[in-house]
This record gives structure tokens, sequence and C-alpha cells, in this order.
């Protein structure tokens, strides 16, 4: 798969996207809290030869700059606006993951002119305080210095959430640190960023946004989430309610997977799944 790097000025912050290529209807994925735009790649080998498909780094993450505040979802969503801005494209195809799909919502809140279907997976709704609890020991590798790229991956490889570990989930990880001379390796994205980013999401409503969303959409629910019994990025409850509160919105399970694995692992279901859905006439269907 060829990709292309492009730098999109978003009002003064270079934003990095990744531009899997494709020439029909564009699609723009926007990554979670700790990720990088290289988290879709599975899913866009499966989906660019009929869909044009961009992955946003957001701000402070990947190989975007990494400034010193804007680290909200509001302005997440104005960054992505330049995105689209900048590649000509007037109105998308939106796919947020985890706090992506929390942008995503925002942004088609805020936009909804932008966008012509929005797709969340495993994500949408307030932030659960447990969340950020349960993946304090994830943040806490960022800022460290490895003495290798090994190193940095061994006890990543023992996690259950990214098996089984494969050539994906390698590049994902490959494209989320640096590669210094001396052979060590430490992650792009800084602890502090995510902090500023939590303290954000803590006081801010997401939900506030789901009475201002008009589009046809489709969310993804991952059972095993983070292998916690009440900590969900999106609960199964509100999946099903948004879905039937929507017009003309699916809301699909993906049996046994969880928070990552949903796309690295189940990226050929997830991805047929998302063709039917932006292939179906929807007002054919409402009739």
């Amino acid at each position: 798969m060829k990709i292309t790097n492009h730098k999109v000025n978003a009002g003064g912050v270079q934003i990095h996207v990744v531009d899997y290529g494709g020439t029909g209807e564009p699609i723009v994925c926007v990554h979670g809290l700790t990720a990088n735009a290289r988290f879709w790649d599975a899913i866009a080998e499966q989906l660019s030869p009929t869909y044009r498909v961009l992955a946003v780094d957001l701000r402070g993450r990947g190989d975007s700059e990494k400034p010193s505040d804007g680290y909200n979802i509001q302005q997440h969503a104005q960054d992505i606006r330049h995105v689209l801005t900048h590649f000509h494209i007037e109105n998308a195809i939106v796919m947020g993951h985890s706090l992506g799909a929390i942008i995503s919502l925002c942004f088609t809140a805020t936009y909804p002119e932008r966008v012509k279907r929005l797709i969340l997976v495993d994500g949408g709704e307030d932030l659960d305080r447990q969340v950020a609890d349960v993946l304090q020991p994830s943040i806490e590798r960022l800022g460290r210095v490895y003495l290798n790229f090994n190193e940095y991956t061994e006890e990543l490889r023992s996690k259950p959430f990214f098996q089984p570990w494969n050539s994906y989930v390698h590049e994902y990880f490959y494209a989320d640190v640096h590669h210094h001379l001396d052979g060590t390796v430490s992650t792009k994205t800084t602890k502090d960023v995510i902090d500023k980013e939590i303290e954000a999401l803590y006081s801010t409503n997401v939900n506030q946004y789901h009475d201002h969303i008009h589009v046809p959409t489709l969310l993804f629910y991952a059972p095993n989430c983070l292998y916690h019994p009440t900590a969900y990025l999106i609960s199964k409850e509100t999946g099903q309610y948004l879905a039937s509160k929507w017009k003309n919105s699916k809301f699909i399970e993906i049996p046994g997977s969880n928070h990552f694995s949903i796309i690295f692992s189940e990226y050929k279901l997830v991805a047929e799944e998302i063709r039917q859905f932006l292939t179906t006439n929807l007002e054919e269907k409402a009739r």
C-alpha cells in the first residue's frame, strides 16, 4: 500500500495527514487519545481502492506540530476543517475511533455541512473517569526513552489489546516513536499533551452533541473494550439508543473485539460493514 504524507497549515499549526489514495468519495479518519494516523492502515487498505482515505495526526501526536495549547475537541474539530479545506473537500465521510469518535461528533455537530455520513468506532459519549484510570499505565510510557524499538514493544506485545500482533500493529507503533541515531526510541507524544487532553475532556459535555447529529451514522461497539466491567468509551445501551435516535443510522457489535482489535484484527468485518453502510441508499430504505 502506497501512502503519501502531507502537512496542512491549520491556523498556524502544522497538521500531518496520511493520504492512502483512492479516487472515490473522501473518508477522513480521526484516531484516539494516544494514537497516530497509522492506526487506520488496515481499514484504509480495505477501503482505499474505492474511497479516498485520509488520516489525520491530531495536534500533539505523530508527525503533527506540538504546540503548548489547543488540546480540546473543539480545537481538533477546527483543525479537521482546515484539513478538508486544504484538500478542497466540500464534505466528507468522517470516521473516528475513541477520542476520535468524540471529535468526529463535535465536528459533525459544529460543521454539519461538511459531513456526509458519520462513522463512530467504539466511542461517542461523555468520558467516564474510570477510562482514564484504566489507560494510565499506557499513558505512563509516553515521554520515556527506550534502548531500542524491541524494548519499546516488548511490554505492548504482552497486552491482550494487541493480540494477535500483526504487521498493522507493528507499523502503527513504529510510527509512534522517534528513531534516534543511537538506536534508542522515544514516543512522539508526551504525557503533558495527553494530561491536558484528558483534563479538557472531563470539563466537556460530549453528550450535548447527540441532539445535533442529523446525518446517517454507523456506530461500532467492542464488547471487550478495555477488559474492564464498567469502563467503556461508549456503552452498548448508548450506542443502541443513538442508532435509534439518529435517522438512517445503525449499531454494529463486533463479537469478541476489544477497543483496539476492532480495527487491528477485525478490519475485514468492519470494512465490509462500512462498505454496506456507505453504499446503501438510505432514503430508499426509509421509504
